[in-house]
């Protein structure tokens, strides 16, 4: 029961200051740094490299946070094995490995997949030229 509470609080927080972003975005933009269309996508295209980097901390801390929670969770299986299964720590321990190398692991599985020579966009959309033209 607190748990939901705790998830539900975080979801506030989080939609709260992504709200508070978004206003302050269009509010720069709306206060004479962009007066049209085109300054506008320029003001919101530039916080796209902000908002890449927040996902990747947020990777980190989460992956983290899973490993540390996997700890404790191999704890209170070995305490009370039939309450705790084994699947739910080992399941948590890969996760939180994954999401901590997950911002590694993204340029060289593109380059993989699609070939060393792909374009790429980037997070400001500097790449949007060279895929757009042929």
């Amino acid at each position: 029961m607190a748990g939901k509470r705790v998830i539900k609080f975080a979801v506030s927080i989080v939609l709260g200051m992504a709200g508070l972003y978004t206003a302050s975005v269009f509010g720069e933009a709306a206060s004479g740094s962009a007066t049209d269309i085109a300054g506008i996508a320029n003001t919101v295209t530039g916080t796209f490299t902000s908002i890449g980097k927040l996902m990747a901390a947020t990777a980190y801390l989460a992956g983290f946070g899973l490993t540390i929670a996997a700890i404790f969770k191999f704890k209170q299986h070995k305490d009370n094995p039939q309450q705790i299964p084994m699947g739910t720590p080992i399941t948590m321990l890969l996760v939180g490995v994954a999401l901590i190398f997950l911002p590694n692991i993204i340029a060289p599985a593109g380059a993989s997949i699609f070939g060393s020579s792909a374009k790429q966009g980037g997070f400001a959309g500097e790449g949007l030229s060279t895929s757009t033209s042929k």
